[in-house]
């Protein structure tokens, strides 16, 4: 009797009204939670799909890159992280002239000349523009940049040569400043849409161009890294008959040009790779590869006939990761600007590697904080013994000390 009075007490109380609201606020949350869970669910996938099937690039997976220990030559020190700045806006390629003027090209589009000091320290004096960074009426690879972009810069007597990223290559007369384009971006098939560097034949009539992309121009050289396909060319270019010819095609972001002593081999960066080779110029047949632990730039000979490359950029896990997916590259690339993108793959950590004909690395130098260096792209060793240091994207040029030496 009592047990029974008890269930149906029980029973009426749960079929109460306020038992019922009290279920109710407890379920009412939930439904909540799940419901803005769901939300930003499908709004996480709204947005990925829309950036994947709009993305400006076809992005592929990334193979045949090594990590690299930082051990033996490439051991972590701190040599390249004492010197002096001069502001200027991003100085990519420099060159030094007999007597002691620095030649380089300049964000704006500007060559321009450094003048030594007073005193004759090398790049302490008057800056001097050569040219003012538009030619007017020139084909160029990007109608929205307005003006050049010089990325390689090399000496010949009284002549300065020229790669251009928007203008293609030109060649300027110092004594009186006048300029002349020897390749324009449409007068090779497909037409160059990122020309980068270059070098050139002692005798002086064969030229070896880097063009990065055939699809994407400077601008949006951050896309052709997130795409992660391999289109560069290595073009010859007869200074004589004027005939254009492709040395080796299916470069991924073939970058810095630089002949080896005897003009067998060119050396040749593929960026994206973080590799170098060695390019037998004759048969275009890669006869070696040097794998480093950032991407590598710029390579200019010194005076004792080894090499400077440059290079910025470590390989990392999360570097690693995103190479084995190519979906999450494309998607990436389809929601953010290239200028996003370039800082979203930034890193501090500088370096330059010297090394010889044969490919060995004999010494690395470190700015492993930046703190002199910013998106490291040459080394040029000065005749003061010092090594001027460009950048792609810094606003200095930056001078090392003496003490790098081993």
């Amino acid at each position: 009797m009592v047990e029974s009075t008890v269930r149906r007490r029980r029973k009426l109380n749960e079929n109460s009204p306020t038992s019922n609201n009290l279920k109710r606020q407890e379920i009412q949350p939930k439904r909540l939670w799940l419901k803005f869970i769901l939300t930003v669910a499908v709004t996480f996938i709204t947005v990925c799909a829309y950036g994947y099937y709009t993305s400006p690039i076809k992005a592929v997976e990334i193979v045949g890159i090594v990590q690299i220990p930082m051990e033996g030559p490439f051991a972590l020190n701190d040599k390249l992280s004492k010197g002096k700045r001069l502001p200027l806006p991003s100085p990519e390629s420099i060159a030094e002239g007999g007597d002691g003027k620095l030649y380089t090209g300049l964000a704006d589009g500007r060559v321009v000349c450094i003048h030594p000091s007073n005193d004759g320290e090398i790049g302490a004096g008057k800056v001097e523009n050569i040219t003012t960074g538009v030619i007017e009426g020139a084909v160029n690879t990007s109608d929205a940049w307005g003006h050049g972009r010089p990325l390689g810069v090399r000496l010949r007597n009284q002549s300065l040569y020229v790669i251009d990223a928007i203008y293609g290559f030109y060649v300027i007369d110092l004594p009186t400043k006048s300029l002349k384009i020897l390749i324009e971006p449409d007068d090779v098939t497909p037409p160059m849409k990122f020309p980068d560097d270059f070098d050139i034949t002692a005798d002086g009539r064969t030229v070896y161009i880097t063009d990065v992309s055939p699809k994407f121009a400077m601008p949006q050289l951050t896309y052709i890294g997130y795409e992660g396909t391999c289109t560069s060319r290595l073009i010859k270019y007869d200074m004589l008959t004027q005939k254009l010819d492709v040395v080796k095609d299916g470069l991924c972001f073939g970058n810095g040009v630089q002949l080896i002593d005897d003009e067998s081999m060119v050396i040749v960066p593929e960026t994206t790779r973080y590799r170098v080779n060695w390019i037998d110029t004759k048969t275009g047949e890669i006869k070696h590869v040097l794998h480093l632990p950032v991407m590598p730039d710029n390579i200019r000979k010194n005076n004792r006939g080894t090499y400077w490359i440059a290079g910025k950029t470590q390989l990392t896990w999360l570097f690693e990761f995103v190479a084995k997916y190519p979906v999450f590259r494309q998607t990436v690339a389809g929601l953010f600007s290239p200028d996003i993108l370039m800082t979203i793959a930034e890193d501090k950590h500088g370096m330059l590697f010297e090394v010889n004909s044969a490919g060995e690395v004999i010494q690395t130098l470190h700015d492993p904080e930046g703190q002199l260096t910013h998106g490291l792209s040459q080394g040029t060793e000065l005749s003061d013994g010092r090594i001027a240091l460009g950048t792609f994207n810094g606003n200095f040029l930056s001078f090392s000390n003496t003490e790098w030496s081993l």
